[in-house]
């Protein structure tokens, strides 16, 4: 029996004609917040972060307050700048005040002004009006003298007392008592001196 070969012969098909089947993409969805939910979400680390800045600013702030009031405030500087003496009974004396303060204002009052002879035989006590004394600011106090003892010359001591308070910005207020000691003055009838800046006064705080 002979053996039979069979060769198919025929036109390949296109391969646009052969067609797979292939399960479709998974595609996985999550559900979206609405628009409000979303900013509810975003506002509260928006709200801690603002707060922690607002308090350590106001922390810097009342530290340097309490830093430049409280260890950086010095007394006033206090000088005798004029001694004018109409007549041995009545005098007018100027005395200069300073700040020396950058950042703390002064407040003067109940200020009692006290000239009295060298032995203390007699004292005169002036009281001056209130005033407000800014940073760094300097003033002039006139200080009417009456009822002294008649005498040609005179060696008077004067001495001022006066409640101070002493203020920065944000900080509160610091009460202190000024105690000032001018030392010994000589004064003579129809006596008009300048004494200088060189003639400064003895000046506690406490």
């Amino acid at each position: 029996m002979e053996n039979q070969t069979r060769v198919a012969i025929g036109i390949p098909a296109p391969n646009y004609l052969i067609t797979t089947h292939q399960p479709p993409p998974f595609i996985a969805t999550y559900p979206t917040p609405p628009p409000a939910q979303q900013q509810s979400l975003s506002c509260p680390p928006l709200f801690i972060i603002t707060s922690i800045l607002i308090i350590i600013l106001f922390v810097s702030l009342a530290f340097t307050g309490f830093y430049f009031t409280y260890q950086q405030s010095n007394p006033p500087i206090i000088r005798i700048e004029s001694i004018v003496a109409f007549n041995i009974t009545n005098w007018l004396i100027t005395l200069s005040l300073k700040n020396p303060n950058k950042y703390a204002s002064i407040h003067y009052e109940k200020i009692q002004v006290s000239v009295s002879e060298f032995d203390d035989k007699w004292r005169v006590i002036c009281p001056v009006d209130e005033f407000d004394q800014v940073e760094n600011g300097e003033n002039l106090m006139d200080v009417d003298v009456f009822g002294l003892v008649d005498s040609k010359m005179v060696e008077v001591v004067l001495k001022m007392d006066a409640v101070v308070c002493l203020q920065a910005k944000y900080m509160q207020k610091q009460w202190q008592m000024l105690e000032v000691d001018c030392g010994v003055v000589v004064v003579q009838p129809r006596m008009n001196t300048t004494v200088g800046r060189s003639n400064r006064c003895n000046v506690r705080l406490r």
